[in-house]
């Protein structure tokens, strides 16, 4: 959503707050735990200063915690954050933002992988060139290649390894598995480096999803029924 009206106070009006306007004043009255550090720092808002256009949308919600992704599209670009808030004593705060930001050289790997013409077309560099796209561009890459990522889900299940492993490759994902954590879910990853990650998840009936956290899971989100997009850092 865009920037609006919100009744102040809500979880709405504090990430409006805290990414759309270039004043947020008293803002460490609603800032909790990591995010205390930052009351004597200029906000998302205050440092756009008006410029950019800012869209966000719920991820999560209970009755004292809410995950809202936030995309800031600026000068042809789009960035995405992610923003946790927390009840305290009825009074909602954000305790944590959230940035996927990855490592400057996995940019320079891909450019200089662009550059040979053997690789171009290779797995590898089709999973770096996806690792590096926003949340809106990899939901449209599922969308696009839905019915491959369908298959690679039966050849998985169906212990196909030759087709799998075809599949993986012709769709730029790094590996495919089961997490006894997670009951009903398959995970599909893109890529990783470190705790840095990007993936999907099938989800089957009465699946036991991950839950978001700010210091794991930070971006959990469903594409289309029993499928979902995964960052984490």
């Amino acid at each position: 959503m865009m920037s609006q009206q919100f009744s102040e106070g809500s979880p709405e009006w504090l990430v409006d707050m805290f990414f759309s306007k270039s004043s947020f004043p008293n803002k460490a009255n609603y800032f909790s735990g990591e995010m205390m550090e930052e009351s004597d720092k200029p906000t998302i808002g205050e440092e756009l200063n008006g410029k950019g256009e800012i869209f966000f949308h719920q991820l999560n919600a209970t009755n004292d915690e809410n995950v809202f992704a936030v995309e800031v599209k600026l000068e042809n670009k789009a960035i995405d954050f992610y923003c946790y808030l927390q009840k305290q004593n009825d009074v909602w705060k954000i305790y944590a933002v959230r940035r996927f930001i990855l490592p400057e050289f996995l940019f320079q790997v891909i450019d200089s992988l662009s550059q040979l013409l053997s690789l171009a077309d290779s797995s590898l560099y089709l999973s770096l060139k996806l690792f590096v796209l926003n949340d809106a561009q990899l939901k449209d890459y599922f969308v696009t290649n839905s019915a491959a990522f369908n298959k690679l889900i039966n050849y998985f299940n169906q212990d196909n390894k030759i087709e799998g492993d075809r599949m993986l490759a012709k769709l730029g994902l790094s590996a495919i598995f089961r997490d006894k954590n997670f009951r009903g879910c398959i995970f599909l990853l893109i890529n990783s480096f470190q705790s840095i990650g990007a993936g999907y998840i099938y989800a089957g009936e009465s699946a036991k999803l991950p839950e978001i956290s700010a210091n794991d899971l930070i971006y959990l989100e469903e594409i289309i029924p029993g499928w979902f997009v995964f960052r984490t850092m």
